[in-house]
């Protein structure tokens, strides 16, 4: 009952992380379409579905043409003895001849024939085309092949999965940087009214110079934390216009409100069990184990035969000549067998088997570095809600306390050294809540990408 209740609680975080109309999600979309490390993972797969359509080619015939001339001289010749034979028999029917009265035909002075063993030029153009029958190393390669796609494409989604955390991130930095800059504005009004104040103060010889020194000081201070708030809004938008592939200063549009995305109450079995099914990075090692596991049947194909069909039609002759007397056809079907190659077929099955066995310890090593990461991730979300709500307490018991000195302040009850610490509590108050504020949402970020749940 606990685990059906665990899996209905994620499914309404399914629902709700299905992209929407937010800016965010509209520079998810975009990152999405434009990153250039995404798309070089892009190429990647369609390199490897083109290599996958080359392995089913291979059981296809193939045609082609095949032309040759040839220009011969010297070598070997053939000696036919034609007078040696044919003269004898020409001079014994000849006497029969003249016996009977009939005059000779038969000529009897015959020469032998010597002629060259390769024509002085021969053309020979033809048609071949080359069937696989019997080939067990074609099958075991299309696997592999189509394995590695595979492999390929669930590449291409855990780096898109990480981009999207990326870009979350990114921009949740980047709207923290701006909020505390905001922040620093504020209390700089403040500070500088009391750089003011403390100035006619000391012209109407109410105060001592050095109060006015300590108030300049404290300004000073904070435009040195303003100098640098600049810096982290120019450097955190710089990079999330890298992964979204844009201009590095175009502005970043804000979104104010962002809803929770994980109950209080989240299972971590039941994200676990989401994940070791999910998570990109476990099935690539599932596909390249498959992959390995072929090559090991390849490498033992290697012992069967191969047969493969060849027929041939072409024309033959001294000339280039195509007609009925010329041409002629061949049909055959070859016999291939690897009897021995000094155990290098073993050695290659050994290897594959061991390379299989290395692949199948990185994968239970995955699983549980998997699983570490969503217990960190978790465990790392549960502490950024308290330390958010203990941040809103001490914001919310900064403020208070800043308004009741800054009213005594007002009337001289408190010193202005007990006024500006005030100041600087509330400052650092403020400035940790949106931190926490915002840290939480890059600890979700974090667990949505961990358990595999934002949908690609």
């Amino acid at each position: 009952m606990k685990r059906a209740a665990s899996f209905l609680v994620l499914f309404f975080i399914l629902l709700s992380g299905l992209p929407g109309q937010g800016v965010l999600d509209q520079y998810i979309r975009q990152g999405l379409e434009n990153n250039l490390a995404l798309q070089q993972k892009e190429f990647s797969l369609e390199k490897s579905m083109l290599a996958l359509r080359e392995a089913k080619g291979m059981f296809l015939p193939s045609l082609g043409i095949e032309a040759r001339y040839s220009a011969a001289g010297g070598g070997r010749t053939i000696d036919f003895p034609l007078g040696d034979l044919m003269n004898p028999i020409h001079q014994t029917l000849n006497q029969l001849l003249q016996l009977n009265g009939m005059p000779s035909t038969f000529p009897g002075n015959l020469e032998n024939i010597r002629f060259p063993f390769y024509r002085p030029k021969e053309q020979d153009t033809r048609l071949r085309l080359i069937q696989p029958l019997f080939q067990p190393g074609l099958f075991f390669n299309r696997r592999i092949k189509s394995e590695l796609s595979k492999l390929e494409d669930a590449r291409q989604r855990a780096f898109a999965r990480q981009l999207v955390a990326d870009i979350k991130t990114a921009y949740f930095s980047h709207l923290k940087a701006v909020k505390v800059k905001e922040v620093l504005d504020e209390t700089r009004a403040l500070l500088a009214e009391n750089v003011r104040v403390s100035r006619a103060l000391f012209d109407n010889h109410t105060v001592t110079e050095e109060v006015v020194f300590r108030s300049q000081a404290e300004l000073s201070r904070l435009e040195q934390q303003r100098l640098e708030a600049e810096k982290n809004i120019i450097l955190s938008r710089s990079y999330f216009n890298f992964l979204l592939n844009r201009p590095l200063d175009e502005a970043v549009a804000r979104q104010d409100e962002f809803p929770a995305q994980f109950p209080a109450d989240l299972d971590l079995a039941a994200l676990e069990s989401r994940s070791l099914s999910r998570r990109e990075e476990l099935e690539q090692l599932r596909h390249a184990i498959a992959a390995a596991a072929s090559h090991v049947k390849l490498n033992q194909s290697a012992l069967l035969p191969g047969i493969t069909a060849v027929v041939d039609y072409g024309f033959q002759g001294e000339t280039y000549r195509f007609t009925s007397k010329d041409d002629y056809w061949m049909a055959s079907v070859v016999l291939s067998w690897n009897l021995f190659n000094g155990f290098q077929d073993d050695a290659r099955k050994k290897q594959a088997l061991l390379e299989k066995k290395i692949l199948e310890k990185q994968s239970q090593e995955a699983e549980i570095q998997v699983r570490l990461q969503l217990q960190d991730a978790l465990r790392s979300l549960q502490v950024a809600r308290q330390v958010l709500a203990a941040a809103d307490e001490t914001r919310r018991s900064a403020e208070a306390s800043f308004h009741i000195i800054a009213k005594k302040y007002e009337q001289q009850m408190v010193p202005q050294i007990e006024y500006i610490q005030a100041s600087n509590d509330l400052t650092a108050a403020r400035t940790a809540h949106l931190i926490a504020g915002f840290d939480l949402h890059i600890k979700e970020a974090q667990l949505e990408s961990a358990s595999a749940l934002y949908p690609l």
